[in-house]
């Protein structure tokens, strides 16, 4: 816990453990760089998280929020899109400044009732993972000047990307389920010579589990929903895949006609058309695209990630960043 004796500022990310969803990683991932680069960037634990060293996706120094957490008016305390209103109620009590990491601009909602309201908070800046998750915020309203972080995807997602593909559908139903079911039942009635090839539901898996499945399938069909920007598919790209289906609005950051058979939100007959188009693709045309979407995926890698975040907090606290930067870097971080 922080003492008395130490009042150099901190950047404080919120987080939770066990990591239960992609968002809640990235908020580690901007620790661990941050700590790497040399800035004074801690995790900060709600009263819920559970702390045991399985569930640590990162290597980083985090601190518990309670009674004995005492803030300091230059710290800086990151609070993700989802917090409730209560929470953001709360904090407001705190003397530090607040700064908003915005993962997606449809869950805002959930922290303010209008950007009327979330202008009137008075935060100190603002993260957001892609340009799409900026520019939406900017026509509803916001008047903060977001700094887009994009995440970058892991490298393990290529490690498989070289390997045999089997004839086989890689899908991630968790936001449609609905859609996930009704996508297999009409993909078998299109196309019934089809009806056999397996479908492999990636669900409560571990990263490395999901680089596999990817790694070994030749389609992933992406049921992206109301997304700030969509990782599942840059990682199939990533994986070797052909990726088919919906980019869930946020993934028109980086989907084109070439890395991938996209079709518009909702369209399930579309979908499934594309399941078949990508399942039966000639192997040379089949390979240009999966290196159209190695080339998509070039751009979100972990160098540009740390540019992207170091540039994000300089534009922040300005003149302030000295204030905020270790006496040595703390070295690598790496993932468990």
């Amino acid at each position: 816990m922080r003492g008395a004796f130490q009042m150099k500022p901190s950047i404080y990310y919120a987080c939770r453990l066990p990591v239960a969803a992609g968002g809640e990683l990235v908020n580690f991932q901007h620790v661990a760089i941050l700590r790497r680069k040399g800035w004074r960037a801690f995790a900060l634990l709600d009263d819920g998280s559970k702390v045991a060293v399985p569930s640590r996706p990162y290597a980083v120094p985090m601190v518990q929020l309670g009674d004995a957490m005492v803030f300091q008016p230059d710290d800086v305390l990151v609070l993700p899109e989802i917090t409730p209103p209560s929470a953001w109620e709360k904090f407001a009590a705190l003397p530090c400044r607040k700064v908003m990491h915005n993962q997606n601009p449809y869950y805002t909602f959930q922290s303010f009732a209008s950007m009327q309201a979330l202008n009137a908070y008075g935060l100190a800046g603002g993260l957001c993972c892609s340009r799409f998750t900026a520019q939406m915020l900017g026509r509803l309203g916001t008047q903060l000047n977001w700094q887009v972080v994009r995440p970058f995807v892991l490298p393990v997602f290529a490690q498989g990307a070289d390997k045999p593909k089997k004839r086989q559908v890689a899908f991630m139903p968790r936001k449609r389920p609905v859609d996930g079911m009704l996508l297999r039942q009409i993909f078998a009635n299109l196309h019934p010579h089809l009806a056999d090839v397996p479908w492999v539901e990636i669900s409560n898996m571990a990263r490395p589990q999901v680089a596999q499945v990817l790694g070994e399938s030749q389609v992933f069909a992406s049921l992206s929903h109301y997304e700030g920007l969509g990782l599942p598919p840059l990682e199939a790209m990533a994986a070797g895949s052909l990726v088919c289906g919906f980019d869930g609005q946020g993934g028109q950051e980086y989907a084109t006609p070439d890395n991938g058979f996209w079709v518009a939100d909702g369209d399930l007959e579309g979908f499934a058309h594309a399941v078949a188009k990508a399942l039966e693709l000639p192997a040379e045309e089949a390979q240009m695209r999966v290196l159209m979407g190695q080339a998509t995926v070039s751009h979100y890698t972990e160098s540009r990630f740390e540019q992207e975040l170091e540039l994000a907090w300089r534009t922040v606290l300005g003149d302030q960043c000295s204030d905020f930067m270790l006496p040595h870097p703390a070295g690598e971080a790496h993932a468990n």
